[in-house]
């Protein structure tokens, strides 16, 4: 009578654990809903976006203006400026809208030999009046790429172009046909 009594004590206490579990199941699964979201996307126009500028260097815009391939150069021990290779304009005609420079990538990356070719390649964001708004500069020590911050948000008034003023600089005895390619991310705020 033992054995039958140790028997029933464990189909007793399997059958506790699996009406547990049911229950358990049951009430976590009364938690869950789901909700709908149905959004409306509607191609536009960038109200901020490229445009070249009187001193172009080449490369590709397209017409939308909303990304650009800019072919820059760089010569050894002697600073190359673009003065306007590029604008970031506000198309908008009525209201502000602000844009930063964010650092996505470069290569070739730190720590390789090419890119002690380089000494500096700089960005400057400068304002309808001339003056000076952000740095983005990308210097090297040796073999490594000191990277820039990313800007904080400018503002940018209804109608008006900015300009995208550029410095290169190649190492004394830098080899040609080295590249730096070069990605960074304009974010707007609309």
């Amino acid at each position: 009578m033992e054995v039958k009594r140790i028997l029933f004590r464990k189909e007793l206490k399997l059958v506790t654990l699996l009406l547990t579990s049911m229950l358990i199941a049951s009430a976590s699964a009364a938690v869950y809903y789901s909700m709908v979201m149905q959004p409306d996307v509607t191609v536009s126009t960038p109200t901020i976006k490229f445009v070249q500028g009187d001193d172009w260097p080449g490369g590709s815009l397209p017409s939308d203006g909303t990304w650009v391939r800019m072919t820059l150069k760089a010569y050894p021990n002697a600073t190359l400026t673009y003065d306007e290779p590029l604008n970031i304009s506000n198309t908008d005609l009525s209201n502000a809208h602000t844009f930063r420079l964010r650092h996505l990538s470069i290569s070739p990356a730190s720590g390789s030999q090419s890119v002690s070719n380089f000494t500096f390649i700089n960005f400057v964001i400068k304002d309808n009046t001339g003056a000076t708004r952000a740095l983005f500069y990308y210097n090297t020590t040796t073999d490594d790429w000191n990277l820039p911050g990313t800007t904080p948000y400018l503002s940018v008034n209804a109608n008006t172009a900015w300009t995208l003023y550029v410095q290169t600089k190649a190492a004394a005895g830098a080899t040609t046909s080295i590249e730096a390619n070069i990605q960074i991310a304009v974010d707007v705020e609309e």
